[in-house]
Formats: structure tokens, C-alpha cells, sequence
């Protein structure tokens, strides 16, 4: 088996924002607490709107969480069951007020609140609180400072190589419903990072997914879906009866639709229209037909 060493960017500024907090820990606090340093872990996403997002869920539910668990303390004392307690009315409280996505943090700041080495629950819950602030906020300055996110480049690679594929194979992908199933979840995966790309929009440092740039990326990877739409829609139906000249006349109407599109994406710089269609439509069954007309209009677009 051959092995890939390949370091991240998001791994080295996990790294970086880990140290940040432990630097914290140690130097400001005078204590050793890895509690800041899962904190920025766990704050180290792929986006920096993630990471905002992640800052407001992993504060107020770790405050909350110890709040929860200071009251139950204070009021039954400290034991195994208590601190169950403590996590289940956290748990609850957080329903109530419908941020079900704080519960982990809050239910997590409960258990490790009670290993404090002495009874002072308050002065540790205390600490421990501003740590992982101090977690939190490492990661987001770090992801946002160094080298934010920017995935243009690398999704493009991707489309170019999937859509090529889909080009090169089509024939035998609609016979091999496994293969269409791979590329598929290749396709989900450029448009999650399209996703990713639009949650970054608001960031000045972070390329904006309002440009023209990102718009054009945009409509290559919608391309690319309706492309593999039709072949999906292909393959559910080739089992329906189809003669041979209407095979013949599907397979070179998309043979004609698959050049123009290797043109929209391995083409540039053209100052005339790239391409034009006839408006008859071939002879083929009506569902494949319409998901045929949904190419033809996303490569309209693309012009």
C-alpha cells in the first residue's frame, strides 16, 4: 500500500491555533488545560462563516453548560449522579430555547468541570470558561488571518477532471449504475464546495462568492450536474424500447452538446459566441428529453 504525506493548510493552522491556546494556558492562566485547545480544534473549519458560527455555539453553551452544573452542585452536592443531572437539565434547557446545537458543548464543559482538583468549582468552571473563549477566538483569527479558505482553483481542477470523465465514458457509465453512483458523489461534493464558497461572501478576506469568478464556477458545476442528470435519466430508462436510428440520433445530439461544453470549460478568452444550436430536438423518450433540453439551456447560459 503506498503511503500519501500530504499537510494541509487547515491542518498547519489547526496547529498553529492549538498552540495559541495552550501559549494562553500556560503563560497567562499558569496552568497546563487542554480544554482551550479542543476548543480550537473544534473551531478550525473549512469556512470562516463555520467558524463564526462555531465561536457563538461554543461559548454560550459552555457557559451555560457550567452555570447548569454549578447550580445542581450547589444546590445536591457533587457525585456521578448529580453531574448526570446537571447534564440532563442542560440538555433540556438548551431544547427549550431551541439551540439543540450548543448541547455538546454545554454537556461537555459539565463533565470536565469536575475534575477540578479541589472543591472550588466556581474559580475552576471560571478558568476553564475563558479558555475556551480563548480556543474559540484562536481559531477564528487564524483561519481568517492566515490564508484564508480559497477553493476556486482546487474546485475547478475537480469539475475539469469529473466533467471529462463524464465526457470520455458516458456510453459505458449509463450501462453501470455503480460507476454513475461514484461520480455522483463527486458532483455532491463540488457543490458543497460551492456551499462552502457562498458562506464566505461577507469576509473581505476571503475571495467573494459574489464575483465573476465564483459565478463561472458556479454555472460549470451546474453543467456539470445536468450533464450527469441526463446520463442518470438515461440509464433508469434503458431498458424502453428505442430503435436504432433513435439511439443513433441521441448519442450524436449528445456527442454534439458534449463538444460545445468541452469548449465552455477548456476554452478561453473568445470574442465571438461559441456556439449555436438547431432547434429540433431528437426523437427520444420524453423524460430523457426533458432532462436533454435542461443541458442544452445550462450550456446556453454559459455563452
Amino acid at each position: 500500500m503506498k503511503l500519501q504525506f500530504r499537510v494541509g493548510l487547515r491542518t498547519i493552522k489547526t496547529g498553529i491555533a492549538v498552540a495559541i491556546a495552550l501559549g494562553f494556558s500556560w503563560y497567562v492562566f499558569g496552568i497546563y488545560s487542554g480544554m482551550g485547545a479542543v476548543a480550537a480544534i473544534v473551531a478550525m473549519q473549512p469556512t470562516i462563516h463555520r467558524s463564526f458560527k462555531i465561536v457563538f455555539n461554543r461559548i454560550f453553551g459552555t457557559i451555560l453548560g457550567l452555570v447548569c452544573g454549578l447550580a445542581v452542585v450547589a444546590t445536591l452536592g457533587a457525585n456521578p449522579l448529580t453531574i448526570g443531572l446537571a447534564v440532563i437539565v442542560s440538555l433540556v434547557f438548551n431544547s427549550m430555547i431551541g439551540r439543540t446545537d450548543m448541547s455538546t458543548f454545554a454537556a461537555f464543559a459539565i463533565v470536565l468541570m469536575f475534575e477540578s482538583p479541589t472543591g472550588d468549582y466556581a474559580h475552576y468552571a471560571l478558568t476553564r470558561s475563558l479558555l475556551t473563549v480563548v480556543g474559540v477566538l484562536s481559531a477564528v483569527a487564524v483561519n481568517y488571518i492566515v490564508f484564508p479558505p480559497h477553493y476556486e482553483d482546487r474546485l475547478l481542477l475537480f469539475v475539469k477532471k469529473t466533467t471529462k470523465q463524464l465526457m470520455e465514458d458516458w456510453r459505458s457509465l449509463v450501462k453501470d449504475d455503480s460507476k454513475l453512483l461514484a461520480v455522483r458523489k463527486q458532483v455532491l461534493k463540488h457543490e458543497e464546495m460551492i456551499i462552502m464558497l457562498q458562506e464566505d461572501q461577507k469576509y473581505p478576506l476571503v475571495a467573494s462568492g459574489q464575483s465573476e469568478a465564483f459565478i463561472q464556477l458556479k454555472q460549470l458545476v451546474d453543467l456539470e450536474d445536468k450533464l450527469l442528470l441526463l446520463l442518470e435519466s438515461i440509464a433508469s430508462h434503458r431498458d424502453l424500447p428505442m430503435s436504432e436510428e433513435q439511439e443513433k440520433a441521441l448519442g450524436q445530439e449528445i456527442d454534439f452538446l458534449l463538444s460545445h461544453h468541452y469548449d465552455v470549460i477548456f476554452s478561453h478568452e473568445r470574442n465571438q459566441p461559441m456556439f449555436t444550436f438547431d432547434q429540433e430536438i431528437s426523437e427520444v423518450k420524453d423524460i430523457i428529453n426533458g432532462h436533454l433540453l435542461d443541458y442544452r439551456e445550462q450550456l446556453e447560459k454559459m455563452k
